[in-house]
């Protein structure tokens, strides 16, 4: 189905794509100079948190709002105003950049709309992790996978010493899918039992201590602020034994990737194509159209993107929380949805000379 939907349409010229990513970017800042007059306040509750640090305050003294504070202070405020427009600008210029049809452009549009709404508009944790995606697929665009590899360790252990721990977890868990993708089905048998199996000779505490945050998060949302909590949600059950962390586990995955079935409602409703779009990406089978890209950094991108899947399953009090951290790494989808839906309807050798023609060496744009 998505295949489908990438292909519908014309195939547009890269100056139409670029026509169009112009555009973007230029309603985008438009937008940025106004977003405190039509934003929702939801939207700024991060970054107000990081802005009173950056004042002064020690509310979150130690905390990874202080790290990041201490980071946007250095800038000052007409730094930070350029950092953000910057990072955002570029964003839009590469995702637009991947559409190769008037589908694939409608499909990236919805890729980019939570990322901007959430992460763009404000100077946020999550800003960091959006750079941190287009630094990667730039990499990725011009040197070896190892380099891409490399690069992404020193991101997510660098950003975890500082910001966010869990990008250890991120990073532990991207690794695992790399290697169950690449092991035979025998193998792949024997990595889920022993993934079961390990996670079965965890102490209480451990559950505990990896899915009751939630609880704390959402005790929060609910005390303190109206926004967030009508789609937050408590575990299913007391996270204290292996069955309950499995049972809690599967209800995040219904609430989170299938929010429909809770809170019917157009907002849910597109956050649930945003999230199955995103799901497409990291496992759709690409095209022989895209021998020419590094399989294996796409690899890189695909198991990423899984690990934050993953790994959010585990604590993640709500919807848009959900949204806003998966957004941050949308680009990586986009790069996936590249190669996914190229159209193999001609021959071998014209699909060859289309992309070597259209898009040497891999770029875009």
């Amino acid at each position: 189905m998505l295949r489908k939907i990438l292909c519908v349409g014309p195939r547009l010229s890269a100056g139409v794509i670029r026509l169009v990513a112009s555009a973007a970017i230029l309603l985008y800042v438009l937008m940025y100079w106004k977003a405190s007059t039509f934003l929702p306040e939801f939207v700024f509750r991060d970054s107000d948190k990081i802005q009173s640090q950056v004042s002064g305050s020690s509310t979150y003294q130690d905390t990874s709002f202080d790290a990041v504070a201490k980071f946007y202070s250095s800038l000052g405020d007409t730094g930070t105003t350029l950092f953000v427009v910057s990072v955002g600008s570029l964003f839009i210029w590469l995702m637009v950049g991947c559409s190769k049809r008037l589908g694939s452009l409608f499909v990236n549009m919805v890729l980019i709309a939570p990322c901007v709404f959430f992460n763009l508009f404000v100077a946020s944790k999550d800003t960091l992790v959006v750079l941190a995606s287009i630094v990667l697929v730039l990499i990725g665009r011009k040197w070896h996978v190892g380099y891409v590899i490399a690069a992404a360790v020193v991101f997510y252990v660098g950003y975890a010493m500082t910001v966010r721990i869990y990008f250890v977890l991120i990073l532990a868990t991207a690794v695992g899918v790399w290697v169950f993708r690449a092991a035979s089905p025998g193998i792949r048998t024997v990595l889920v039992l022993a993934t079961l199996l390990g996670l079965l000779m965890l102490p209480d505490t451990a559950y505990f201590a990896l899915m009751h945050p939630r609880d704390m998060a959402v005790d929060y949302l609910v005390a303190g602020s109206p926004y967030g909590a009508r789609t937050g949600f408590y575990n299913f059950t007391e996270p204290v034994s292996f069955a309950a962390f499995i049972a809690d586990y599967v209800f995040a995955m219904l609430k989170l990737d299938v929010p429909v079935l809770f809170h019917p409602g157009p907002k849910e409703f597109v956050m649930l194509i945003f999230v199955w779009i995103a799901v497409g990406a990291v496992s759709g089978k690409r095209t022989e159209a895209s021998a020419n890209i590094n399989a294996r950094t796409l690899n890189v991108f695909a198991c990423l993107v899984i690990g934050h899947m993953a790994v959010s399953m585990l604590f993640e009090p709500d919807l848009g929380s959900y949204t806003r951290h998966l957004a941050s790494v949308a680009l990586f989808c986009a790069w996936q949805l590249r190669h996914v839906g190229a159209r193999s309807d001609h021959s071998p050798a014209a699909v060859q000379m289309r992309y070597s023609s259209v898009e040497p060496e891999g770029r875009y744009l």
